[in-house]
């Protein structure tokens, strides 16, 4: 997650102008990177929700970081194409910095959630209904 989250937020800090010496170019090695780390949090999710379907799918928090998680990687997907193909230049500044700024509080949103998924059950296996 550190790896998927780093890379997201180091592209949308240069993109909202804060790291502005940051050229965006180099940063297309990183995705490769970074869809290896998306994949091992996607089979590590899907790995603790086989082990407790009850836990997770009972915990509105869940819903939460798995929303925040899916929009942050499509949001990701996109920038990635736009830089690759150098049209970011294309669009406006603030639509730029706007994109950039939900992707930082998608992640956040992504990370906090993920934590408190352990505190906030009230469900840790089915059996217990039966």
């Amino acid at each position: 997650m550190a790896i998927v989250v780093g890379i997201n937020f180091a592209i949308a800090l240069r993109l909202i102008g804060w790291v502005p010496q940051f050229n965006l170019g180099p940063f297309n090695r990183f995705y490769q990177i970074h869809w290896v780390g998306a994949t091992v949090v996607l089979l590590s999710g899907l790995g603790l929700l086989l082990a407790y379907p009850a836990k997770a799918l009972t915990n509105p928090v869940f819903y939460l970081k798995f929303t925040a998680l899916s929009i942050g990687l499509l949001i990701a997907a996109w920038l990635q194409k736009q830089i690759q193909s150098n049209r970011l230049r294309n669009f406006a500044t603030a639509k730029i910095k706007a994109i950039a700024a939900l992707s930082i509080v998608l992640w956040i949103i992504a990370i906090t959630a993920g934590r408190f998924l352990a505190y906030t059950n009230s469900v840790l296996l089915a059996s217990r209904f039966f």
